[in-house]
């Protein structure tokens, strides 16, 4: 009787409720508020409706408001399902999974037995990762149930619990998970497909391979197809070790799936380690080929590719694969092989796969390990082909050029040559750039002409050139504004000749989504900041916070899913998606600006108003201690065409990788020392009248030098890179100044002893002063060009002074503190005085450079009235100076509240 009343009460509470439901599905959350505030006039305790106003204030950014409904509610007994649903994703839109455990823990109370309560409380802890709850919740479930899907949750949980301690897993987890899955499996006459898979995982965790192997022989077709089969064997086997199985495994994956090249190259490491060099021996082997046992001799080795290739010659792996394998006994000094050389070969992949998109990312791995004569023999084979079929018509004819061009380009057709050459060269693409903007080809290889072309056009590095290749590329975006790679590269020069809005128009029309925010954030971000894109890149880290904050979150609600549908196997996989989400460095650089964005961006005019802007930083400062972080870049992601690019995109992502775990630190430090200055201005101070211990910043140059110094140091060392490869590195303009960062903040500290010291000695600041001028000299060097015009490309300098500057207002400012004593009145005056000096020279600098960018301007709107780019590139520096020069005169407020702070003369 009492769960029949229950029921009806809440049928009605959910008619009452639809009205607000409604509201909330179509995202008005001010109605729903109003509809929820009507029904609770009528029923205070209404609960379901206080939660689902609380929701409504979630989406409404009234985090306050909505807590303290969840809170108030959370103590009430007795809460029915749909209340606890919505509190529980009150909490998740909150980000504050922890707090879910806690409501069903007091609803198990209520109803111990409730087994709807008992699987939402399982799937909370699966939120927290806490492994050991879930597992004894787990437990409890399948001994109320007897369900044997609790009994693999059980399973899975002891196994990710043995993975975060392998001593307590190889002891405990593991066995006891192993036990538990095997006794399931003797109940049950037939066993799932994702049940074996997890008993695969719990033998590989515990290093029986064998038994694992025995499983796989012995399991039915049912269970697992062939082709995963035999994935999991050779992946097994590769453990143990065992070349030869391995080797006959990997014929019969060729046989299954002869499309596949990588079978083909586990097949040549398998068979090399096998391989007797002796020669003699070799040549009397009779010819055969079998696929029950592994293939040690080159004989064998041939005829098996003979066999494969003629069985079905559609594929290109086969025929790629005679490359490999004459290119890998060359590399071993064997010269006993019945195919032709590996430029004939290549020659004859061209002829049958040329009309292809993929031919050239398939010979590219055979390109870079060619020798320089190789290339040669390679190069003259390919003029003349090329010849052949210029004479031909037809989309697959004019496909198969582009293939030969990127062919040549790759191994260095056009490197080294004379202006006449290089320009006769150029008018070549050029004319097939034309005929594939004027015809209409489609867009299968609409890029390749114009790509070659502007890539020869900036092997120069003129900046003539660099705008001639824009002109190229946005003449091909016109019409084709799906081409992504000339997209890419247009965006690339853009930011190089510090054109941030055009860069920004571009990287925008890539509608780059999901994943591809975190794996390309390094084709534009970058460059925002530095170029003075201040708005954009406030817009831009946002818009990432907003990406990490709801992957994270859609990552661990995939993982309940794959529980609750016992996907196992792809548990472990989005906890390791979670695991690089939690530790990109695109998050940690994004986390970094976004917190120095604060400061460039805020306008404190007391100092109150500076101490509630260091305490929002102070918050999300320990976000930046993170350390093994991950580079999930995707620096492949736009194809040159050069030899080179492989050496080069390895160094480049190297290089990249310290370079932006430097800047991280370097943030870090400048945020630390204004949050630790404003900390000790505000701390209590001990009867000697001087304030508490100041070490900590001690420790934190200490730090400086060791993370960000030296490691500038050594990565100047580092051979440039080639124009078109080069990324918006974040340090490439902020190692000028990395050691005047050391120095402002030593003055900081410095400053900040003097005036809460007893003592009467002054501050020297004379060196401050001298180490600016340097560092002026600098960036004047850098931005302005020996013909006194502006150097576009170098625009990052005036930016990286601009943020200097701040720094070092910030710091006087936190130093300086709410008011000085009247004794140290002259070091205070001494200290506005030099931040002033400081000031006055960058917006001198700043307006310089402001007048040349609108002379630029001027002048590429008169010479060319019919082209945009030069005048594009003008109207984007001379917006990004007016930014930079707004952020600048911000702090002249600031610099008059420090002034003020100083006590006046009696």
């Amino acid at each position: 009787k009492q769960w029949y009343q229950r029921r009806v009460a809440i049928t009605a509470g959910d008619r009452k409720l639809r009205p607000l439901y409604d509201a909330l599905d179509n995202l008005n959350n001010k109605q729903a508020v109003q509809r929820a505030d009507k029904l609770l006039k009528k029923e205070k305790d209404f609960h379901c409706a206080k939660v689902l106003k609380a929701l409504a204030f979630v989406r409404m950014l009234r985090q306050k408001e909505a807590m303290a409904i969840l809170n108030d509610v959370k103590t009430t007994p007795n809460l029915d399902e749909n209340t606890l649903q919505a509190m529980s994703v009150c909490y998740k839109e909150l980000l504050a999974p922890e707090e879910i455990p806690d409501i069903y823990e007091r609803a198990l109370k209520d109803s111990p037995n409730n087994e709807d309560y008992m699987t939402q409380l399982f799937m909370a802890y699966v939120r927290l990762r806490d492994y050991k709850r879930q597992q004894q919740m787990a437990t409890k479930l399948h001994k109320l149930t007897a369900n044997a899907a609790y009994t693999y949750w059980n399973a899975m949980s002891l196994l990710l619990m043995g993975h975060e301690n392998l001593e307590l897993g190889k002891v405990m987890c593991f066995p006891l998970a192993l036990k538990i899955v095997e006794k399931s499996k003797d109940k049950t006459e037939t066993v799932g497909e994702e049940v074996f898979r997890l008993y695969l995982k719990i033998l590989e965790a515990m290093a029986m391979y064998d038994v694992a192997l025995e499983e796989l022989e012995n399991t039915s077709n049912t269970v697992i197809d062939d082709r995963e089969r035999l994935q999991l064997q050779i992946h097994f086997y590769r453990i143990l070790g065992n070349t030869e199985k391995l080797n006959v495994l990997y014929k019969k994956a060729i046989s299954i799936e002869p499309e596949s090249f990588a079978n083909y190259k586990g097949y040549f490491d398998t068979s090399f380690e096998l391989l007797d060099l002796s020669v003699e021996e070799q040549v009397h082997q009779e010819v055969h080929v079998n696929y029950a046992s592994p293939d040690k001799t080159v004989n064998d080795m041939t005829a098996f590719l003979i066999k494969s290739s003629s069985e079905d010659n559609k594929y290109r792996a086969p025929e790629l694969a005679k490359c490999e394998l004459v290119l890998r006994l060359k590399e071993k000094g064997v010269v006993v092989c019945s195919f032709a050389s590996t430029t004939l070969l290549l020659l004859q992949y061209v002829q049958r796969f040329g009309h292809k998109m993929c031919c050239y990312a398939d010979v590219t791995i055979i390109l870079d390990r060619l020798q320089p004569e190789e290339k040669q023999e390679l190069m003259e084979i390919m003029e003349t082909y090329r010849t052949t079929v210029k004479e031909s018509n037809g989309n697959r004819s004019m496909q198969r050029l582009a293939t030969i061009h990127q062919i040549l380009k790759h191994i260095g057709r056009y490197d080294n040559l004379e202006k006449e050459q290089l320009n006769l060269a150029q008018q070549e693409i050029w004319n097939f750039h034309q005929i594939t903007l004027e015809d209409d080809l489609g867009c299968q290889f609409i890029e390749t002409f114009t790509l070659i072309y502007a890539w020869l056009k900036c092997m120069s590095g003129l900046k003539s050139d660099l705008v001639d290749a824009l002109r190229c590329l946005s003449a091909k975006l016109e019409k084709y504004p799906e081409a992504a790679q000339c997209r890419l590269l247009a965006t690339k020069l853009y930011d190089h000749l510090g054109a941030v809005g055009p860069a920004v128009e571009l990287y925008m029309g890539l509608d780059t989504k999901s994943l591809q925010l975190d794996s390309c954030a390094h084709l534009m971000y970058p460059g925002l900041l530095p170029l003075g894109g201040y708005s954009r890149a406030d817009k831009h880290v946002r818009q990432m916070e907003a990406f990490y904050r709801t992957s994270e979150r859609e990552v661990i609600e995939y993982v309940v899913k794959s529980y609750y549908s016992g996907k196992f196997h792809k548990i472990t996989e989005l906890f390791e998606l979670h695991r690089s989400f939690v530790f990109s460095v695109s998050r940690a650089i994004a986390n970094a600006d976004k917190m120095w964005l604060v400061l460039l961006l805020g306008t404190p005019n007391t100092w109150k108003a500076t101490e509630s802007l260091i305490a929002t930083i102070k918050e999300d400062l320990p976000t930046l201690k993170a350390r093994n972080l991950r580079d999930n870049r995707d620096f492949l992601c736009n194809d040159i065409c050069d030899g080179k690019a492989a050496i080069y995109k390895q160094q480049q992502h190297d290089i990249s990788g310290q370079h932006d775990a430097i800047y991280v630190s370097l943030r870090y430090f400048m945020l630390a020392s204004l949050v630790g200055l404003a900390e000790a201005n505000s701390s209590s101070v001990d009867k000697d009248g001087d304030r508490e211990d100041e070490s900590w910043l001690e420790a934190l140059s200490q730090s400086y030098e060791e993370h960000v110094l030296h490691k500038i140091q050594d990565l100047e060392k580092v051979e440039e890179l080639p124009l078109y490869l080069m990324m918006s590195e974040s340090m490439r303009t902020w190692k000028y100044y990395v050691s005047f960062i050391q120095t402002i903040a030593t003055f900081g500290r410095k400053l900040l002893q003097n005036i809460t010291q007893n003592s009467n000695d002054e501050f020297d600041m004379s060196h401050i002063a001298k180490e600016f001028s340097d560092i002026l000299e600098t960036c004047r060097k850098h931005v302005l060009t020996s013909d006194g015009e502006l150097d576009g490309s170098n625009l990052a300098h005036i930016s990286t002074l601009a943020q200097v500057l701040n720094y070092m207002v910030y710091t006087c400012c936190c130093a300086v503190g709410a008011r000085a004593t009247k004794k140290k009145r002259s070091t205070v005056e001494s200290a506005v005085a030099l931040v002033k000096s400081m000031y006055t020279h960058t917006l001198e600098l700043l307006e310089t450079c402001s007048g040349l960018a609108v002379e630029y301007k001027l002048s590429s709107l008169t010479l060319n009235k019919d082209d945009s780019i030069d005048s594009r590139i003008g109207s984007s520096i001379q917006f990004s100076l007016t930014e930079i020069k707004s952020v600048i005169v911000k702090l002249q407020v600031l610099i008059n509240s420090i002034g003020q702070r100083v006590p006046q003369k009696a």
